[in-house]
């Protein structure tokens, strides 16, 4: 990245040095419009702008630059939804001070005995692994890159796209992407060093050096299009945009969980993407079309990292803001890195794990961030039948916490374990039954009525593997005589079977059963009994 851009990554406590990058990001009423080259050369020419970069013309985004006077007459074209400026954010990592570059042996181990890798312990991650590791989830990292040659990683890419640079997807000079990348899904039970939070997970990898925001959605829509379960954002800053908050509704829309790191320096205004996810409204459980991630340190505090009514929930990003290890163990490039040739002698937080140095030290909501990506990405993966509001939902209702929504730490920190559980219990398939009953009958003597005895059964089955059916809580009976209309002859009965008294004439039965989750059997294309009576 430019060196303005590491500057800003590594000054110790500083706010969010985003900055406005002098193009501007057209939205479209139609998509259509942005796609034709005539029309959008009309449209730009016609307002006295230029095109400044190749927008993202399948979401209707162009990107232009010119003078105030143009933007305005672009604003006031009735093709255009709205004209924003872009920005270039920056990743959400708190960067180590001076103290931290010190050798990890003056550190003097963890309290208790607790292991290298402590937060997935103490995120219930291994609760969440008895019912998924995680084998088919996919989660999007944008960022600067993977070392993809990592014996951690290697195995783990899903796809590899870059935007907006050509320096490639597996090279990181940064450093970040890498450990961001292994905090998700490094390689698991491999018997390496450290372990990823989503464990089988893949990602789908989309390098954005830049950070530009036509980067920025550009690469959101790539990990849409590549079937990302949730996209990890480890970056922010600046204002809003129109065209960023576009792309964040399509991935949402597609079923997919945006989660955006919270600010570093204890504001309350976010930034965007974070400030596009969850806008002031965090304290409502429903509110939000994404996570908002905070950093919690070993003594479960907020490490004076962003607080307030954008603030979703935690996970760990430090070890405590002073003193001990400099901040969550994770993979790192085998290469020299930005953040080991920065300010103040740079970061010192290489660290030789198993006698491996592809390791190290980072801290801050960037290393928070990724953890709960993976486990929103787990979630979408075990219950394919949940929404993105749902699974935001329900990964803020099963975190940890004292009471409810808080501005320190939203609401709470993760817990896998409770949210994998919580997930497997929501049932959306609907269950099945079938009536049986004599296919024919005759009346006897005088008698103007038949008796019919009807039974049924039925069963509830999971959707899909590790999910936990609700079970059949009661049937409803269905008949009708001739060329007549179905009518409920039976209403929402736990008993499994029913005697009728019926006229001679045909008639055709069905039963339909509901479950505990409040699903209900469809009506079958053909009855389950056709039966004659006759005289």
């Amino acid at each position: 990245m430019a060196a303005a851009l590491l500057l800003a990554l590594l000054s110790a406590g500083a706010a969010d040095a985003a900055r406005l990058t002098g193009r501007q990001l057209v939205v479209f009423d139609k998509p259509s419009s942005a796609r034709s080259s005539s029309v959008l050369t009309t449209v730009l020419a016609r307002a006295g702008v230029v095109r400044a970069g190749p927008g993202i013309p399948r979401l209707g985004i162009a990107t232009v630059r010119g003078p105030e006077g143009a933007l305005a007459r672009l604003r006031r074209d009735p093709s255009v939804r709205s004209v924003s400026p872009e920005w270039q954010r920056d990743l959400r990592r708190m960067p180590n001070d001076p103290a931290l570059t010190t050798p990890e042996t003056e550190f003097g181990g963890l309290p208790g005995g607790a292991p290298l890798q402590w937060t997935l312990a103490r995120e219930n991650f291994p609760a969440a692994w008895e019912v998924t590791t995680g084998g088919g989830a996919i989660v999007g990292v944008l960022d600067s890159g993977v070392d993809g040659n990592h014996p951690e990683l290697s195995g783990k890419l899903h796809s590899l796209d870059e935007i907006g640079t050509s320096t490639g997807a597996t090279v990181d000079t940064e450093g970040h992407g890498t450990h961001v990348s292994g905090l998700a899904c490094a390689a698991t039970n491999d018997g390496r060093a450290t372990a990823g939070a989503g464990w089988d997970c893949r990602i789908a990898v989309v390098k954005v050096e830049r950070l530009f925001d036509e980067d920025i959605i550009a690469g959101i829509n790539t990990a849409v299009a590549r079937g990302a379960d949730a996209i990890n954002m480890s970056f922010g800053g600046g204002g809003t945009s129109a065209a960023l908050d576009l792309a964040i509704d399509r991935a949402v829309a597609a079923g997919v969980v945006p989660v955006a790191a919270a600010g570093n320096s204890g504001e309350t205004e976010q930034g965007a993407p974070a400030s596009l996810l969850q806008p002031g409204n965090a304290p409502d459980i429903t509110a939000g079309r994404g996570l908002v991630v905070t950093a919690a340190d070993f003594l479960d505090r907020r490490a004076g990292t962003g607080r307030g009514t954008q603030i979703s929930m935690a996970a760990y990003g430090f070890y405590r803001e002073s003193g001990g290890p400099p901040g969550i163990i994770s993979t790192f490039p085998s290469n020299p890195t930005s953040f080991e040739s920065g300010l103040s002698g740079g970061c010192g937080c290489r660290r030789t794990v198993a006698g491996d140095p592809r390791y190290a030290y980072l801290l801050g909501t960037s290393m928070a961030t990724p953890q709960v990506a993976a486990l929103a990405a787990m979630v979408g993966n075990l219950n394919p039948f949940l929404s993105a509001p749902e699974k935001i939902r329900l990964i803020k209702e099963t975190a940890r916490r004292s009471g409810g929504w808080n501005p320190d730490l939203g609401w709470g920190i993760l817990d896998a374990g409770r949210a994998v559980d919580a997930a497997r219990r929501i049932d959306r398939t609907p269950p099945s039954s079938k009536a049986r009953a004599r296919k024919r009958l005759r009346l006897r003597g005088r008698a103007r009525k038949a008796a019919l005895s009807v039974r049924w059964r039925g069963s509830d089955r999971p959707g899909a593997a590790a999910l936990l059916a609700s079970g059949v809580a009661s049937y409803d009976l269905y008949m009708k005589r001739e060329r007549g209309r179905y009518r409920r002859v039976r209403v929402a009965t736990r008993r499994p079977s029913a005697k009728l008294r019926l006229r001679p004439g045909v008639y055709r039965l069905y039963t339909r059963a509901r479950d505990r989750g409040g699903n209900l059997e469809g009506a079958p294309p053909k009855a389950d009994v056709r039966l004659v009576i006759k005289r």
